[in-house]
């Protein structure tokens, strides 16, 4: 290697990609968490390191108050995602990206001058990825090579109170800068960490699977004759969701496996395909619960076959607590259409009671009481007793 190409290296930068892992936003939130307790020993270090003078000192605390301007009104657009992202069954891009890098994407106000921040402050320039792999020379980030990050650094003689003001005026506006920094990282994994536990929770997929069924069906009721077979063949072999859907033994386990795999078009076309399939016996309101599950079947045989249901010294009084305990079974993702559905379709001998009354009987539901495990075991048993294989099997 010549001086000159060792020169050429020396001025290289220092890379500043961030992985898209869990595992790098959680030691980003470290690097920034911990600016409270060293900043001000790593800030004096990296000053004297640069020699950086007064006016540069200033230009660089208006940067970066500038910047967290703007960090602000992107931690508002992040809360809003934060709310609503695992929530919804589909997310857009999934063929590109994952959630860590989704994540990424919305929060670009923050990264960018975290990395400028960080690499302002590195010991020295280091060489680009080419030349890395060119002369065998080990990369590294601006996150571990950054005086301000997890880069060495000595303690100062002095403490930073006997600096200058716009030293001081520098530190403060870092301390709020890594403080916002720390509030985004902490929304970020939390995002990803919660999407993590829904993924293991079959029923809980589930539940969100028949949400944006419900909203789909909505959004498509009036338009499904409209579609002839030819589209909906079309639509079967471009459809992934609809492809993947053939593999799985019940519906839970299709949503646990495909949630936020698919994008919304995807989805939307999959509910096209699913509702049209469907038995057209069926009304608008079940293809909207249920889509065509043949629970739906299921369902309706319960609401027939509801009074073989009630315990020996059923009491009028409890019909509330038995129609949400059928809710529960029927369709736990819509407690208020379940109840409406049920006071349509039942014809027995008792009066049924409205969705306020049923719903307040929330407060006594118990899956593991020995009225809701004889009420469950009763639909197992009614199944049974049908000797309709569509009916008999697994009835969760």
């Amino acid at each position: 290697m010549t001086e000159n190409q060792k020169e050429e290296i020396l001025r290289s930068y220092y890379y500043t990609d961030v992985e898209p892992t869990l595992d790098r936003l959680i030691e980003v939130k470290d690097i920034v968490t911990s600016f409270e307790k060293e900043g001000a020993n790593r800030l004096q270090y990296a000053l004297n390191m640069k020699h950086i003078n007064e006016e540069e000192v200033e230009r660089f605390a208006s940067y970066i108050s500038n910047a967290r301007i703007k960090m602000e009104k992107e931690l508002d657009r992040l809360r809003d995602f934060e709310e609503h992202f695992n929530e919804d069954f589909a997310t857009d891009h999934n063929d590109y990206y994952n959630s860590v890098e989704g994540i990424l994407r919305h929060i670009r106000s923050h990264m960018s001058p975290l990395k400028n921040v960080l690499r302002k402050f590195c010991p020295r320039r280091h060489p680009t990825v080419p030349q890395c792999v060119r002369y065998g020379i080990q990369q590294k980030s601006v996150f571990e090579g950054s005086v301000l990050g997890n880069g060495d650094y000595a303690n100062p003689i002095f403490d930073i109170s006997s600096y200058p003001p716009a030293v001081k005026g520098l530190y403060t506006e870092l301390r709020k800068f890594f403080d916002a920094e720390k509030t985004c990282m902490q929304i970020c994994i939390g995002i990803i960490e919660e999407e993590r536990e829904i993924r293991k929770d079959p029923e809980r997929c589930k539940y969100l699977l028949d949400i944006y069924r419900q909203k789909s069906y909505q959004r498509f009721k009036n338009v499904m004759k409209a579609f002839s077979e030819d589209l909906i063949n079309q639509f079967k072999s471009l459809t992934p969701a609809y492809k993947n859907y053939q593999n799985y033994e019940s519906e839970a386990t299709f949503a646990q496996g495909e949630y936020h795999k698919h994008n919304h078009a995807d989805m939307e076309h999959f509910f096209i395909i699913e509702g049209f399939m469907a038995s057209n016996d069926l009304t608008t309101t079940e293809k909207a619960l249920w889509g065509y599950d043949k629970k739906i079947r299921r369902v309706r045989y319960v609401v027939s076959h509801f009074d073989d249901l009630l315990s020996a010294d059923f009491n009028h009084k409890d019909m509330g607590l038995y129609e949400y305990m059928f809710c529960q079974w029927a369709l736990p993702s819509n407690i208020k259409q379940a109840v409406e559905y049920f006071i349509q379709h039942y014809h027995g001998r008792h009066k049924v009671v409205k969705y306020a009354a049923a719903n307040k009987r929330s407060s006594q539901y118990d899956k593991n009481s020995e009225k809701a495990k004889n009420f469950f075991s009763n639909i197992n048993r009614l199944f049974q007793d049908s000797n309709d294989e569509d009916l008999m099997g697994d009835v969760s």
